[in-house]
């Protein structure tokens, strides 16, 4: 796994692994989507060794809705005033990520969601 030497280039990897994990999923890729997620985790592992999960509140209004998910999957711990939104917005759309995105709500509402970092 990739090491980082600054909060800006994990944020950068952060951005293009959620992309990549998005992109797989809509591709039917489960190697290289559990490839990028894998990435996505390691780099939220790092973000909150460093206490720094707040650097991914700049990515919820990213272009890429997987940079938003995951950016707002990542940030529900701490700060879920800003980050259930997000994912309400993407639970809306008319794509498979809206059940990535209700499915998250659910298990967060219920207290069952896992976060592996």
């Amino acid at each position: 796994m990739e090491q980082f030497d600054d909060t800006c280039k994990a944020l950068t990897t952060f951005r293009m692994a959620a992309a990549a994990q998005v992109a797989a999923t809509e591709c039917g890729d489960y190697k290289k989507g559990n490839n990028a997620f894998d990435r996505v985790i390691h780099i939220l592992k790092y973000l909150k060794g460093l206490g720094n999960m707040n650097e991914l509140e700049a990515l919820l209004s990213d272009s890429n809705v997987g940079v938003r998910m995951f950016a707002a999957y990542g940030l529900l711990p701490t700060s879920p005033k800003i980050a259930v939104p997000v994912l309400k917005e993407i639970s809306q759309r008319e794509d498979i990520h809206s059940l990535t995105a209700k499915a998250t709500l659910e298990q967060w509402e219920q207290g069952t969601l896992i976060y592996p970092f």
